[in-house]
């Protein structure tokens, strides 16, 4: 079964380049053409050329079309275009230890769990356990400006032996596998939540309440650098995010594990910007995503 590997930059080219040999040093079950990036930040210019230069595909927008329109791009390539029967959503400021990777496909491979998360190892985490690293992250936003040095590598929590946890639907984007499964029960991201925050939310909501079939996995683990494109790029702002928090409690009666709504909108249509939205747990179309996309930025 086929499997390929996800990654929407906006910037910060060095956690990519980071990302990408994180995966080429842990996976023996991925080649460069399984990856596919979209470059997201128009005018980025060097992540582009890192993506050819490894003969990686990617695809570069001229405007900020957001996260959740880059992830869906990746959908269309991936599902549409390759075919395949595995998507791993990697984040660019993530870094997969060993046998993180080779333990999402194997499991993918062999059983029927549809979406299958990996554990978060965060850089709060490894400061706390390993103090004497703290002067590699600057200040409150722990800026990160090592690119040569690997200080992560001092931790060993993962194992080659797979340990599959009940709970599910822990992780969204950072690294987890959806099955193609995924995608015919809850279909696309929604763009609504331009330019990103609580898009991850309600993927999880959608997935929970269509009773996608979800494990963790112990021992497949990466290390996570926490929002390197909000506190070390151009991400978004605190304006976006106010935003994204109300359409959402909108959208779903209620925050995230507090919803009130079984269906998006109570089971009502809503309409936005001229685009009539089903209440319905699959997004299975991209028509109107432009006109939402022109909304939100307009709002932003």
């Amino acid at each position: 079964m086929s499997t390929m590997i996800g990654i929407v930059t906006y910037g910060n080219m060095p956690f990519t380049k980071m990302a990408l040999e994180s995966i080429f040093s842990t996976t023996k079950l991925i080649s460069n053409r399984d990856i596919v990036i979209i470059v997201g930040l128009p005018g980025d210019v060097e992540t582009a050329e890192l993506a050819a230069y490894y003969d990686i595909p990617h695809f570069v927008h001229e405007t900020n079309k957001g996260f959740p329109a880059s992830l869906n791009d990746i959908y269309d390539y991936c599902w549409g275009e390759r075919k395949v029967n595995n998507i791993i959503m990697m984040g660019n400021d993530v870094m997969a230890y060993p046998y993180a990777i080779d333990s999402l496909i194997k499991v993918a491979n062999s059983s029927d769990y549809e979406w299958i998360c990996s554990r978060e190892y965060s850089a709060k985490d490894f400061i706390r356990d390993y103090p004497q690293t703290e002067g590699y992250f600057e200040g409150p936003k722990m800026i990160y400006k090592a690119f040569d040095e690997k200080p992560w590598l001092l931790a060993v929590p993962y194992s080659e032996e797979i340990q599959i946890s009940a709970g599910g639907l822990s992780d969204v984007h950072n690294l987890s596998l959806f099955k193609k499964s995924v995608f015919d029960k809850i279909g696309y991201i929604d763009v609504n939540f331009y330019p990103a925050y609580f898009e991850d939310n309600d993927y999880a909501r959608r997935g929970v309440n269509a009773g996608i079939k979800s494990c963790t996995l112990m021992n497949s683990v990466y290390f996570h650098f926490w929002s390197r494109t909000i506190h070390q790029g151009k991400g978004s702002s605190d304006k976006q995010f106010n935003n994204n928090s109300k359409f959402y409690k909108q959208k779903w009666g209620g925050d995230f594990g507090r919803e009130a709504f079984s269906l998006p909108f109570n089971g009502h249509i809503y309409s936005l910007a001229g685009v009539k939205m089903q209440p319905s747990l699959k997004i299975d179309t991209r028509i109107g995503e432009t006109a939402l996309i022109k909304y939100w930025r307009k709002k932003s």
